[in-house]
C-alpha cells in the first residue's frame, strides 16, 4: 500500500468511526476484548508451534484435502501459520476487518466466524490442491465478502461506507482467490472458498441462526 494510499485509508476510517458513533451505540470495550483474545491465542499457538514443536501442529492439524484427518484443519488451522512472517502478515487485516464486522453491531459474530471457517475449510477440503493449508486468510476473506455484500444487499449510509474502505484497503488483494495466481504459497482455494462463506452469510440470515444455534448447544 502506498503511502498515499495509507494515508486516505486512516482519513476514511477515521471519519467512518466518528460518524458511525454518532449514530450507532458502540460497545468498545467488548469489541476490543474480543478481538484481542483471537490475537492473543493465535499469537500463543504460534510461539508454541514454532519455538517449541518446530511446526509440528501445522502436520498434525493443518487442512490436508481429502484426507480424513485433514477434516481437523478446519477448525484449527486459522491458528497454524508457516512462520513467524505468515501469522504477522495475518494479524493486522484480521484485527481491522474483524473491527469493521463488530463496527455494524454483529452480536453473532462468533457464529458469523464459525460459518465463515465452515465453507472455507470444507471448500478447501473438498476441492483444494494435495498440501497443508494454513492461516487465517481464509476467515480475512470471509470477513471481506460480508462486509462487501452487506454493502449491496442493505444499502444504509454505514454499510456502503465500510464497503467502500474495505475495496479500498484490501481490492487490490482479490486476485489471490485466482487459481492461476501463481503463488504456490497461497492458498486461493482457502482465500476464494473463504469469501464466498461470507456472502453466503451476509445473504443468508437463516444459515447464520443454524449455525448461532449450534454453537449454544455445544
Amino acid at each position: 500500500m502506498t503511502g498515499v494510499k495509507q494515508q486516505l485509508v486512516l482519513i476514511y476510517m477515521i471519519l467512518g468511526t466518528v460518524i458511525i458513533s454518532m449514530f450507532v451505540p458502540i460497545d468498545w470495550q467488548t469489541q476490543a476484548k474480543v478481538l484481542r483474545d483471537c490475537v492473543v491465542m493465535a499469537w500463543l499457538v504460534g510461539v508454541v508451534n514454532f519455538a517449541y514443536l518446530n511446526g509440528g501442529l501445522n502436520r498434525l492439524l493443518g487442512i490436508r484435502p481429502r484426507e480424513p484427518l485433514g477434516l481437523l484443519g478446519i477448525l484449527f488451522s486459522p491458528f497454524l501459520h508457516r512462520n513467524a512472517g505468515h501469522l504477522i502478515a495475518n494479524t493486522l487485516p484480521f484485527a481491522i476487518l474483524g473491527w469493521l464486522v463488530l463496527l455494524q453491531g454483529i452480536d453473532n459474530f462468533y457464529a458469523l466466524s464459525f460459518a465463515i471457517l465452515l465453507v472455507s475449510g470444507l471448500g478447501t477440503w473438498v476441492f483444494g490442491r494435495p498440501a497443508i493449508h494454513l492461516g487465517a486468510s481464509g476467515l480475512i476473506f470471509g470477513y471481506l465478502g460480508y462486509l462487501i455484500a452487506r454493502g449491496y444487499l442493505e444499502v444504509t449510509l454505514m454499510t456502503i461506507g465500510l464497503a467502500f474502505v474495505v475495496m479500498l484497503l484490501y481490492g487490490d488483494q482479490f486476485w489471490t482467490m485466482l487459481p492461476d495466481s501463481g503463488d504456490t504459497t497461497l492458498s486461493w482455494e482457502g482465500h476464494m472458498f473463504g469469501f464466498l462463506g461470507g456472502i453466503l452469510a451476509a445473504s443468508s440470515p437463516e444459515f447464520l441462526e443454524q449455525i448461532s444455534g449450534l454453537l449454544a448447544n455445544l
